[in-house]
């Protein structure tokens, strides 16, 4: 099987597993651009067990946690042996857990939150990094722009002590349509959050562009898959964008 065919037969079961997901549970409702949007909570595609058990003892065990990542497949991406060192440049002094769980999207971050992700946490600051996945399997930008604010409202209501810094969703290649919700969910997002005190809206696009189109040497993913994933470089860049407004809220 190619890569482009392995990545197609993803999308549709994924497309599918979200469809019965959004069918089986309570929507929630949030009102984005003068609009109330309806948005469904997902069981993730892999709920990934072992790893919530261990975050979990993590939180329990009282250590100090200051800063808190929530996302998909690009944030869990830290733990894997050549990300290390980027985590550990930005992130490994500052107290920091990673809550990034691989191919979750928007509704699959809403139903960690219903199992406790976050019971017992009070960071001062969390970074939030999701809705690649929404895109990914064709759900519309306003679909995936009521996720992501979905998502935010959450952290805002379950973490009241704590600022965010919400990144954009980063440049890929998968498709037009993909690329164009993504650009529509970013401009909205600037609006949305232009006013919020809490909420510090980022984009880390030029960091992983060339002048013309992205640029794949920073990414993991090459012809015919289509970028998504940063590499460690790219990582590096996109940290190196978060570090002076991350430095900011940490009174550092």
């Amino acid at each position: 099987m190619t890569s482009r065919t392995s990545f197609r037969a993803f999308a549709i079961v994924l497309a599918g597993v979200l469809a019965l997901g959004l069918a089986g549970c309570s929507p929630v409702l949030h009102s984005v651009d003068g609009q109330t949007h309806q948005r469904g909570i997902d069981e993730p595609f892999f709920v990934q067990s072992e790893r919530m058990a261990a975050k979990r003892a993590i939180i329990d065990s009282g250590v100090p946690i200051d800063l808190v990542f929530i996302g998909d497949s690009i944030t869990q991406n830290y733990e894997k042996p050549d990300y290390q060192p980027v985590w550990q440049t930005f992130y490994g002094h500052r107290h920091a857990l990673n809550l990034g769980y691989g191919m979750d999207t928007t509704g699959a971050t809403l139903w960690r939150f219903r199992q406790g992700e976050l019971k017992g946490l009070a960071p001062k600051v969390a970074i939030i990094l999701i809705g690649t996945n929404d895109t990914n399997a064709g759900r519309s930008s306003d679909e995936t722009l009521a996720g992501i604010v979905s998502v935010v409202d959450e952290v805002k209501k379950r973490l009241p002590a704590t600022r965010i810094i919400l990144m954009g969703i980063l440049p890929s290649v998968r498709s037009e349509g993909k690329s164009k919700a993504d650009m529509d969910v970013n401009a909205r997002l600037t609006v949305h959050y232009g006013g919020d005190k809490r909420v510090t809206y980022l984009t880390a696009a030029k960091a992983l562009l060339k002048p013309v189109g992205v640029n794949r040497a920073l990414y993991v993913e090459q012809p015919p898959e289509g970028a998504l994933h940063p590499n460690p470089k790219g990582q590096a860049a996109v940290a190196k964008i978060i570090e002076p407004e991350l430095k900011r809220l940490l009174g550092e």
